[in-house]
């Protein structure tokens, strides 16, 4: 009678399950959208900060409770907390300011913390509701692109739209924040989308489905939006070539896709402001070669001779910051002297030179553990890198990098084992999908800072190594008869 009373409470619970998780996924865009609007009336993010808190906090909460492997989540929680007083020890060790402002570093952390943290929770979702759990998610990655495609129409048709490069006034943002993040999330769904579509079996539906998805990364107009399109496209096909389901009119329609935004690159949104980027640069050039000219004439001296006297208002034009922290020497000699504006003018290279100096002069502990955010403002100047791997490494040292890492081989591991014994149960189309999108997640995460310290964006990469762990290590697929 009790197991009885058990299991009819079990599964109440469990009927619940689905929509939270559903929930959980509509909430993601209207936090964006409530932090987007917070921030252009400029009232305090404090609001939409703590509502994600409580969604991270609310959701771990209920993932331990549900589980059956409570130890898991214990010896992770074990983790973070360890390596929270080492990194706190680190940033005091620093020799800068001590540890400045550790609520502004740690909710930081957290933003890390979270990606492991959601996918373990959702992996407990998945295990409490099967394939309905699974299904799930797919409508979730549905419905967001949808929201996110209303934004967008919304943000342009009122005039609001921020644009995703907005000194130029390029791209279709809608009412988010960081450009990168978004074409994350966008990349992400599209191949989800495309194949629960294909799955429909409705040509119509798949036609539609790929002319939207295909034109919102094409409208986006980042490097990486737009190549998406492509690896959707080919990435598609050859999960159907291998999972042996050819639809021969799905293909014919990604490839027509694909040539369409192929030939339209010359018209793209990408493309123009690669082209303005490069006036841009070449304004900057003619404006370096003159200062330099200046300085040889002064000093009566040349760039080869004396280049730290004629290259220093170069210098401290496009990297004063760096300049007045480290001085001019340290920071000709990390940038071999050059007087490519371009080069100079990257903010890419700028935050790498500057947080590389900043690990140098840290010690040891610093590149264990990492550094304290905050010695990354200069001058109310931030130089934060801008590439997410390298972000891990110089906030969390080199045992914050190998954790992660660790964490992101452990899945990629699952994968391999899982295709080396028994390719045919496992190379499905959603694999395949899953896998296209997780690829791509993870080109977000070596080029841009829009994915690891991201809760919006970092939120997808754990439902997709949560899916992939499902598709694993959970789903029961139907038993092959022996040939």
């Amino acid at each position: 009678m009790v197991d009885k009373q058990q299991r009819s409470a079990q599964q109440g619970r469990n009927a619940y399950l689905p929509l939270f998780m559903l929930i959980l996924f509509i909430i993601q865009p209207v936090m964006d959208v409530l932090s987007f609007w917070l921030t252009e009336c400029g009232v305090s993010n404090t609001v939409s900060l703590l509502l994600r808190f409580f969604v991270l906090f609310g959701t771990g909460a209920l993932g331990f409770a549900l589980s059956k492997h409570k130890k898991i989540y214990l010896l992770f929680g074990g983790i973070v907390l360890i390596f929270a007083v080492l990194h706190g020890w680190a940033c005091l060790s620093a020799g800068y300011e001590g540890w400045q402002n550790p609520i502004y570093d740690l909710t930081n952390y957290i933003r890390v913390v979270q990606i492991p943290l959601f996918t373990m929770c959702f992996i407990t979702f998945l295990r409490e509701t099967g394939e309905e759990g699974y299904q799930t998610i797919e409508r979730g990655f549905v419905i967001n692109f949808g929201l996110i495609v209303l934004v967008e129409l919304l943000s342009t048709v009122t005039g609001t739209d921020p644009h995703t490069y907005a000194n130029k006034q390029i791209g279709v943002l809608g009412w988010f924040y960081f450009a990168n993040s978004q074409s994350a999330i966008l990349s992400a769904m599209v191949p989800v989308i495309l194949m629960k579509a294909l799955r429909g079996k409705k040509l119509s539906v798949f036609v539609a489905s790929t002319a939207i998805c295909f034109a919102v990364l094409y409208a986006f107009a980042t490097r990486l939006s737009y190549l998406a399109i492509f690896v959707c496209a080919i990435g598609l096909i050859l999960v159907m070539l291998l999972s042996r389901k050819v639809d021969k009119r799905a293909v014919a329609v990604l490839l027509i896709g694909a040539i369409v935004c192929g030939v339209g690159f010359p018209l793209s949104p990408m493309y123009k402001n690669q082209a303005a980027h490069q006036k841009i640069v070449q304004q900057k050039q003619l404006q370096a070669d003159t200062m330099i000219e200046e300085q040889e004439k002064l000093h009566h001296t040349t760039v080869e001779k004396s280049p730290e006297i004629c290259l220093l208002p170069v210098y401290e034009e496009h990297l004063g910051g760096l300049v007045d922290r480290f001085g001019a020497s340290r920071v000709m000699q990390a940038y071999d002297y050059t007087s490519d504006a371009e080069r100079l003018s990257g903010w890419r290279e700028m935050k790498l030179i500057y947080c590389r100096f900043l690990m140098e002069d840290a010690g040891k502990s610093a590149i264990l553990f990492g550094l304290d955010l905050s010695d990354m403002t200069w001058n109310d100047e931030n130089y934060d890198v801008e590439n997410d791997l390298h972000g891990i490494y110089y906030l969390y040292g080199m045992v914050g990098l190998a954790l992660f890492v660790v964490f992101l081989l452990y899945f990629a591991a699952l994968i391999l084992r899982a295709l080396l014994q028994d390719f045919k149960k496992y190379m499905t189309g959603e694999a395949g999908a899953f896998g296209v999108s997780l690829c791509l997640l993870l080109l977000h995460v070596y080029c841009t800072a829009g994915v690891l310290r991201r809760p919006n964006a970092s939120f997808y990469l754990s439902v997709v190594l949560a899916v992939i762990y499902y598709l694993v290590k959970i789903r029961t697929y139907p038993t092959q008869p022996k040939p």
